[in-house]
This record gives C-alpha cells, structure tokens and sequence, in this order.
C-alpha cells in the first residue's frame, strides 16, 4: 500500500506561478494563457484558484517562444517549429550559435560608433570600413 504522502499534486510538480513567470519573461499573465488557450505553452498544472503553474520543462519552451518571437515568426509559425523541432537542446544550441553571431555584430557597430565618436571629436576623417563595421547583413 502507498503512503498517501507519497502522492505529489501537479501543481506541486509545477512550482512556478504564471505572475513570476510572466514578471520574468516580460510579458503578461494575459499573454501567457493566450499561449495556453491557442496550445502554444499549455499550463503545466492549474492551482488553487485556477491559477496557471509551470514546470522547467514549461519554462524552455517558453524560451524558445521568446527567442523565435524576438527572431520575428508569428504565433502559427512558432507552433510550427515547437512541433517539428522537438529536441529542445538542439534547438536551443542553434539559437545559441544565432546569438553569438548577432553579439558579435553588435560589438563590431559599437566599436564603429565609438571610432567615429573619437573621429569626429578630434576633427579625424573617417574610413569606409571602420565607420560601417557590423552594419552589413552577415552573408
């Protein structure tokens, strides 16, 4: 016979609530249950007062709804590629390898900026290739 003590309630298998999830991934508790209502994150388990709680498994795929939203896709287009890319590690790797790239773009126009502040301030011509660094699409 089990000990009743034994049996975990979902909600305690999903200790994250929908308000600091959503506080963390800056949107909103209303964005969340949209997610929820059209299958995109459904709600790992429904607490005391129907209220949404999420499991870690929850919480990476909302990353990789962030991540594709922040890379532009729609809602249908993001579902999609939840579905037909399932390995979350590897999806999350190529979204790493996509992110050094554009940090690495970004530090290049900074540093442009920056040479062209100094440039300017100290009355310098400028060069075609260190004003326009990182400006143009990676090929």
């Amino acid at each position: 016979m089990s000990d009743p003590s034994d049996i975990v309630s979902p909600a305690a298998k999903a200790p994250h609530g929908i308000v600091d999830v959503a506080r963390s991934a800056g949107v909103s508790s209303r964005t969340l249950r949209h997610y929820d209502a059209i299958g995109l994150l459904p709600a790992t388990a429904v607490g005391a007062g129907g209220l949404r709680r999420y499991d870690d498994r929850a919480l990476v795929r909302l990353q990789r709804i962030l991540l594709l939203r922040s890379a532009g896709l729609g809602l249908p287009e993001i579902g999609r590629r939840l579905h037909t890319e399932p390995d979350d590690a590897s999806a999350l790797a190529a979204h790493v390898v996509g992110l050094e790239r554009e940090r690495d773009r970004l530090a290049r126009q900074l540093a442009a900026v920056r040479t062209t502040v100094a440039r300017i301030e100290h009355g310098e011509r400028l060069t075609v290739a260190a004003a326009l660094d990182g400006f143009a699409p990676v090929t």
